[in-house]
């Protein structure tokens, strides 16, 4: 069976995510304006929702994967997710910016039970991914010392689709659920 969006479009792809609430969203967004207004210009993911990712599909069968991850996530339990301050991953000459995630145990242990075990799966909220290193060194230095905490309670996986460009909400798989 061919999934499509609620406009009708085909599904291309599958999003896996754990979608924190508006006024953490909304903290995310405020800080992507301060890292644009900081290197003077737009970046890849300036305008992606913020967001804890857990995986991507893009098989044919992605109706059965929903349908796994449902079943799984009836033996999952709701948790808090407990978000504290600007930290940055280092990939060759780029940098991430990101929110970190204080308790990652509970979402590494939901994407190991979903996906495979991973040591270098690291759950956290993107601000800015794969900036320069000179871009880097633009706003890090206003930022480093920024103090940021929040929790919320995440009980539900939510599901993106990609049909025509651009991801759009599709489901919500509530944790718990049977």
């Amino acid at each position: 069976m061919k999934l499509t969006t609620k406009t009708g479009t085909s599904v291309k792809e599958l999003s896996f995510i754990i979608s924190p609430p508006p006024h953490i969203r909304s903290d995310a967004f405020v800080l992507k304006d301060d890292v644009h207004y900081l290197i003077g210009h737009p970046f890849t993911d300036r305008y992606s929702r913020a967001h804890i990712s857990l995986f991507k599909y893009n098989d044919e069968h992605m109706d059965d994967m929903i349908r796994y991850v449902a079943a799984k996530a009836t033996y999952m339990r709701p948790f808090n997710v407990f978000v504290k301050d600007l930290a940055a991953f280092h990939h060759g000459r780029y940098r991430t910016l990101y929110l970190d995630i204080v308790n990652k145990y509970p979402i590494r242990d939901m994407f190991e039970k979903l996906v495979r075990e991973d040591a270098h799966f690291t759950p956290h909220i993107t601000i800015a991914r794969m900036l320069s290193q000179e871009d880097f060194e633009k706003c890090w230095p206003h930022l480093e010392n920024l103090r940021y905490s929040q929790h919320f309670l995440c009980d539900r996986i939510t599901v993106l689709a990609r049909g025509d460009g651009h991801w759009t909400h599709y489901h919500d798989i509530m944790l718990g659920a049977e």
